[in-house]
């Protein structure tokens, strides 16, 4: 218990400060031109036109591998990266997800789409509620990590309309991560609300 207790409260940040240099830092600025992307990623898809899906999404994987490395490298960590980081992940998958459900020659399982996108809203909402009650960002663990990566990656299968059974076997991984992953999150988070007292004031706080 106490091995645990330190990993909750190595994620925690109590005070969350927001600057306006934040929104200056190269990372940041990553997070926020992958966001630029979403709409374009969404367009390609929808064609397909596969030249610009090969360009936007190799511009949000690259975007999503170094906005990582350079916030450790430049020492540019911030509270606004924490939270950037992982929503432009989510909207970048929603997107390139209801791109492939509307294409007609799209053979994306309704239901993996379901339940994906199901999952992603409640961790937002529970994240939000953390955020609020007990001014803490929750962290992406190695699970969620693993998520992203396999369904990414079946995603990418399925785009390029993969025949075979692989897409799908890449898939089912994907949402065997997703529901570990999905367990621990709510884990932490109920550990939180459960542990922590929400401060008496505000403490966001932008400069």
């Amino acid at each position: 218990m106490k091995c645990c207790s330190t990993s909750i409260q190595s994620n925690q940040t109590p005070d969350i400060q927001i600057a306006r240099r934040d929104f200056f830092y190269i990372s940041n600025i990553l997070s926020l031109f992958r966001l630029l992307l979403t709409p374009l990623i969404f367009y390609s898809i929808r064609q397909p036109h596969y030249v610009s899906i090969l360009i936007f999404g190799g511009l949000a994987v690259l975007s999503d591998a170094l906005d990582g490395f350079l916030a450790r490298r430049l020492n540019q960590r911030s509270d606004l990266g924490k939270i950037l980081d992982p929503i432009a992940d989510k909207i970048v998958i929603a997107a390139v997800l209801f791109a492939l459900v509307l294409s007609k020659n799209s053979t994306f399982p309704r239901l993996a789409f379901c339940i994906i996108i199901i999952r992603d809203v409640l961790i937002l909402f529970g994240n939000g509620i953390v955020l609020y009650r007990v001014r803490t960002i929750t962290r992406s663990n190695w699970w969620g990590k693993c998520t992203t990566f396999f369904l990414s990656v079946a995603m990418i299968l399925y785009v390029v309309n993969l025949q075979g059974q692989i897409p799908f076997y890449v898939l089912c991984v994907g949402l065997l991560f997703m529901a570990i992953s999905s367990w621990t999150y709510s884990q932490r988070m109920l550990r939180l609300l459960q542990t922590r007292v929400p401060p008496s004031k505000d403490s966001v706080t932008v400069s």
